[in-house]
Parts: C-alpha cells; sequence; structure tokens
C-alpha cells in the first residue's frame, strides 16, 4: 500500500455528501422526475409534438401520432415519412395509451399535484391526461366513440334551422352541427317530398329500437321563443326544440323526442 496514500475520513463538522441519487438542492426524487421527463418526450405525437392523446399507429412504419393530427391522413401517406397508410391498418395503440395514463399519474405524484386539469397543464407546461378530471355521461361518451374511430355524434343526420333564434345563437348551432359531424340545409325538408323520404343515409347513433333510427332530417326551431311552427313528425322528416339538440350535444346520445 504507497504511503502517501490518505485514508478516507470525514469530519464530524463537515456536511454528509448527497447520495448519487439524490442530488442536492433538487430533491429527493429529482431523478424520478428526470427519468420521467425523459419518458414524457419520446411520448410525444410525431406531428404536434404534444403529449400523445389517443395514439395511432398507421399501420406501414413506427411514427405514433394523436388520433386528431393524422385524421387527414388515413387511407394517404405519413406525414413525416410518407409511408402509405392504409385505413384497415389504422388503430388505436392501447398499450401506449395505458403508459401514457401511468407515466401521468406518476407525474402527479411527484409533483404532490393537487390542482384541477386545465391548472395542472399550466403547472406542468404539458398536456395532462383528462380522464382524471373528466366530467362522466356526455364527454366520457363521447371520448370512448372517438378512441373507437366511430361516426361522430350526427353522423347521416341533416338539419336546417328555422326560424330566429336568440337564446343559442344560429352560428353557434350550426357549428355545433359541423363539428358532430351534421350537415345544414340551406331549404327546408319537405315531409311529403318523394326524394326526402327516399333518402338512403342513416343517422348511426339512434337507438336501434326506436323509430327514431328512420329519421335523418331535422327542422330546428328555438322552443324558448314565441315561434310555434306546425309541428312535423313524418318519415325522415322530424321537428324538434333547440332545447332537444342542445341536450343531445351534452350528453352524446341522440335523444329520444316526444311524440
Amino acid at each position: 500500500m504507497p504511503g502517501n496514500r490518505q485514508p478516507r475520513v470525514r469530519s464530524g463538522n463537515e456536511p454528509r455528501p448527497a447520495p448519487a441519487m439524490e442530488p442536492a438542492g433538487r430533491g429527493a426524487w429529482a431523478h424520478s422526475r428526470a427519468a420521467l421527463g425523459r419518458l414524457e418526450n419520446l411520448l410525444r405525437c410525431s406531428r404536434c409534438t404534444n403529449i400523445l392523446r389517443e395514439p395511432v399507429c398507421l399501420g406501414g412504419c413506427e411514427h405514433i401520432f394523436c388520433s386528431d393530427c393524422v385524421s387527414d391522413c388515413i387511407g394517404t401517406r405519413c406525414p413525416v415519412c410518407h409511408t402509405p397508410a392504409w385505413i384497415q391498418d389504422v388503430k388505436i395503440n392501447r398499450q401506449l395509451d395505458s403508459m401514457i395514463q401511468l407515466c401521468s399519474k406518476l407525474q402527479n405524484l411527484l409533483h404532490d399535484n393537487q390542482l384541477s386539469g386545465v391548472k395542472a397543464c399550466l403547472q406542468r407546461k404539458i398536456c395532462v391526461q383528462e380522464e382524471k378530471y373528466e366530467i362522466p355521461e356526455g364527454p366520457q361518451r363521447s371520448r370512448l366513440n372517438r378512441e373507437q374511430l366511430l361516426p361522430r355524434l350526427f353522423d347521416g343526420c341533416y338539419f336546417y334551422l328555422g326560424g330566429t333564434f336568440t337564446h343559442h345563437p344560429k352560428d353557434s348551432l350550426i357549428k355545433l352541427v359541423t363539428a358532430a359531424g351534421g350537415q345544414i340545409l340551406s331549404r327546408k325538408p319537405k315531409p311529403d317530398s318523394d326524394v326526402t323520404q327516399t333518402i338512403n343515409t342513416v343517422a348511426y347513433h339512434a337507438k336501434p329500437d326506436s323509430d327514431q333510427r328512420f329519421c335523418t332530417q331535422y327542422i330546428i326551431y328555438e322552443d324558448l321563443s314565441n315561434y310555434c311552427p306546425e309541428r312535423v313528425r313524418q318519415g325522415k322528416v322530424w321537428m324538434a326544440p333547440s332545447s332537444w339538440f342542445i341536450d343531445c350535444v351534452m350528453s352524446f346520445e341522440l335523444l329520444p323526442l316526444d311524440s
């Protein structure tokens, strides 16, 4: 043993050095937070670079995207590497989705996060998983519908907005119709028209045991105003109040209409 080697001793007045896994000044879980940060970087969308939401594999390549980010690419090609993306290959990556949710839960534990969602996002500067803060019923049904890549709420339905709208502005209703997959009619549908009654579209979300499944064209009026239109309920054309329409959107359900 060399004579000039000093024994490894520490004065009792000197602070104990921080362990390798607990960097001084950064907290006991600094390495864990850093590791989760690196994991989050791997769980980002290849297009928008945010944390993946409803991660989708296009099938022909290894790139992963949020389902919304590639809604315009399904059946064409990957927006990053241009590999052909066939419709039958597109699917939600369930294992990756579970990993994202677990990662979010771990981050919440490490940050001792007791804040609301929309605030959790601001604090962490990333989009957190919304399930923890999700309102049940309508929002949950809407999310599950999107995860399963099913048609939107008003898919196959047409709407004509008749009369004046003050409580629910017409522009807002039009935006809701198009966002939910419906289409706006510029002319009032004629219930006694053979052309109208022979349209072969189907309301996907109508209850299969209801006569409402035959209806695909709705004449919407504002029931909170003094406007009282003639009631229509004939074959594919039904009259419906705007409050019914709003309730359908809020509950993500094609609600039954009273006779």
